[in-house]
C-alpha cells in the first residue's frame, strides 16, 4: 500500500508542469480561432455563397435570352417578321419565376449585374431583406418602388441596393469617389421591359437622411411639374456633386438614380446619377474631361468632421440668367 501511496504522490515532472500554462494558452487561442472561422464562414462567407448561387439562375436566363437575340438579330437568313417573333424577350423566363422582375442593370467589370425588382405596393422595404425569387436574405435585391411608377410619367427611375461589405450589390457605387474608377467606368447598362439602353453617368453625391447633420436634399424625386422644375432639380444635383462631368443634359431626357449606404456618417447615402444615351448618339463619352467640383455642396455635418466652408452659391434662376448652367442642352 505504501508504495502505490508513494507512486500516487509523485509530483510532476518539472519540465511538463512548467509547459502546461503555455499549452492551455496555445489550446485557448487555437479554439478561438475555430470557433471564430466557424462564425465568419456562418455569418458571411455561407451567405454570399447563397446568394451568389440563386444569382446564378437568373444570370443564365438573362444572358441565354440576350444572346439569343443578337444572335437572330444579327442573321441574314432570316425573315424580318419571322426574327421578330422568334427573339425571345428576356425577361419571360425570369417574370415566370417572379412578376416583380422589372429590369435588369450592369456596371461592366464589377459585381452589379442584378435584375431589378419592383417592391410591392403595400411593402416597399420588401426587397430590402428579399431575393429575386422572395426568398429573405441580408442582401436584399436591387429594386424600384411601385410609387415611383403608378399612374404618372417619369422622368427619373430610382433604384435602390445595399452595399455589402463583401463588395457584392450596389457596394462599387462607392468607387465613383475616386475619378480613375469614373474613367474606367464612365456608363452603366440598365434595361427594363423589353428595351435595352445605356446610360452616361452625370453626378456622384453624398446625401444625409437625418435633418439633425443638415437639410437633407431630396433626390428622390422621380416625375416633375414641368421643364424648370426638371432643370432646377438638375441644378441641385450637379452643384452636389464630386466632380464635373463631360456629360450634357437636354429638358428631353430621362435619368436614372442609383441610391446605396454610405458610410461617412449615420444615415448617409451615395448617390449615383445617369442619363440615357440619346438615339445616334455615341456611347464613348471623353473621360479625360472629368474634373473634381472645386465648390461642393456637401450636407453640413460634412464641413464640420472635415473642414472647409460651404460655398456661396446662386439659386437656380440666377445660375441660368447667369449662363451658368454649361451642362444644359437644348433640344
Amino acid at each position: 500500500m505504501k508504495r502505490i501511496a508513494d507512486q500516487r504522490m509523485k509530483p510532476v515532472p518539472k519540465r511538463l508542469s512548467s509547459l502546461s500554462p503555455y499549452y492551455y494558452v496555445l489550446l485557448g487561442c487555437v479554439l478561438s480561432f475555430v470557433v471564430c472561422t466557424q462564425i465568419l464562414i456562418t455569418r458571411l462567407i455561407f451567405p454570399f455563397l447563397r446568394s451568389e448561387s440563386d444569382l446564378t439562375e437568373a444570370r443564365s436566363y438573362y444572358r441565354a435570352a440576350a444572346s439569343s437575340a443578337v444572335t437572330r438579330t444579327g442573321s441574314q437568313n432570316v425573315p424580318p417578321a419571322a426574327e421578330t417573333k422568334a427573339v425571345p424577350d428576356p425577361f419571360d423566363q425570369l417574370q415566370a419565376v417572379n412578376r416583380d422582375v422589372t429590369g435588369w442593370i450592369t456596371l461592366p467589370e464589377t459585381a452589379i449585374d442584378y435584375p431589378v425588382l419592383l417592391a410591392p405596393a403595400g411593402s416597399p422595404d420588401f426587397y430590402l431583406t428579399h431575393d429575386w425569387e422572395k426568398n429573405e436574405t441580408k442582401y436584399g435585391s436591387i429594386f424600384m418602388l411601385s410609387s415611383d411608377s403608378a399612374g404618372k410619367q417619369v422622368k427619373n427611375t430610382i433604384l435602390y441596393g445595399h452595399s455589402m461589405k463583401d463588395g457584392s450589390m450596389f457596394a462599387p457605387l462607392l468607387n465613383y469617389e475616386s475619378l480613375a474608377f469614373y474613367r474606367a467606368h464612365p456608363v452603366v447598362l440598365y434595361r427594363k421591359g423589353g428595351e435595352k439602353a445605356c446610360w452616361k453617368i452625370f453626378a456622384v453625391m453624398k446625401v444625409n437622411t437625418d435633418p439633425a447633420q443638415g437639410k437633407p436634399f431630396d433626390y428622390q424625386k422621380t416625375s416633375f411639374s414641368c421643364e424648370e422644375d426638371f432643370l432646377e432639380y438638375l441644378y441641385q444635383v450637379r452643384i452636389r456633386s464630386m466632380f464635373e462631368f463631360p456629360v450634357d443634359i437636354k429638358p428631353s431626357d430621362e435619368i436614372i438614380t442609383l441610391s446605396t449606404c454610405s458610410y461617412e456618417f449615420e444615415g448617409f447615402r451615395t448617390v449615383v446619377f445617369a442619363r440615357r444615351v440619346r438615339d445616334s448618339e455615341k456611347e464613348s463619352v471623353k473621360v479625360s474631361e472629368a474634373v473634381k467640383n472645386p465648390d461642393v455642396l456637401y450636407p453640413d455635418c460634412w464641413y464640420k468632421r472635415f473642414g472647409g466652408e460651404q460655398p456661396f452659391l446662386p439659386d437656380f434662376q440666377d445660375a441660368m440668367r447667369g449662363g451658368k448652367l454649361s451642362w444644359l442642352k437644348t433640344d
